[in-house]
């Protein structure tokens, strides 16, 4: 819980700062870079969690890696999450940060979880069916354990219509 407040305040400090510079847009794309490094790189995740790895390290990497590359802004946030120790949470704070910005733009986020990629008609009906009247945006991912059918995550609420959901209920249905 204590994880969650903090990152909650750090994203808001972010997305404040870069509201006051209007470069709301710049710093989600940075953030966004940033996440899909820490996410493809297992290596790179591991050496930013890894508390016995000295904070002037992680920052000479960060400054490597980034310098040059993101906005300013950006980059002395990532000097301030690192210099207070809280890289661990780098991850939630990009997560939150990016919330703020779909709560701001009024943007839904939503997820569809699928077996194989769904047509850009498909994606329209889900958006519609979501909700008619504000901009939706989907994250989809493809998970094959599914078997068929869609999951739909969209804030709090979980709509789940694939197959191994019904062959769940078929199978607890069974042993009743």
């Amino acid at each position: 819980m204590q994880g969650t407040r903090a990152s909650l305040r750090y994203a808001k400090a972010l997305f404040h700062t870069a509201k006051q510079n209007s470069i709301v847009k710049n710093v989600l794309t940075d953030i966004e870079q940033i996440e899909d490094i820490i996410n493809q790189k297992s290596e790179f995740f591991n050496l930013i969690h890894n508390p016995t790895i000295s904070h002037k390290k992680k920052k000479d990497l960060f400054v490597q890696i980034f310098q040059n590359k993101i906005h300013d802004t950006t980059m002395q946030f990532l000097y301030l999450v690192l210099n207070k120790g809280r890289e661990s949470m780098l991850l939630q704070i990009i997560s939150n940060y990016k919330d703020l910005h779909f709560e701001e733009q009024e943007i839904i986020l939503a997820e569809i979880v699928t077996a194989s990629p769904i047509s850009e008609e498909m994606r329209q009906i889900i958006k519609n069916k979501i909700n008619p009247k504000k901009q939706v945006q989907l994250v989809e991912k493809i998970d094959r354990s599914i078997l068929g059918g869609v999951i739909i995550n969209s804030g709090d609420l979980q709509y789940d219509a694939s197959v191994r959901n019904k062959l769940n209920n078929i199978k607890r249905a069974f042993k009743l």
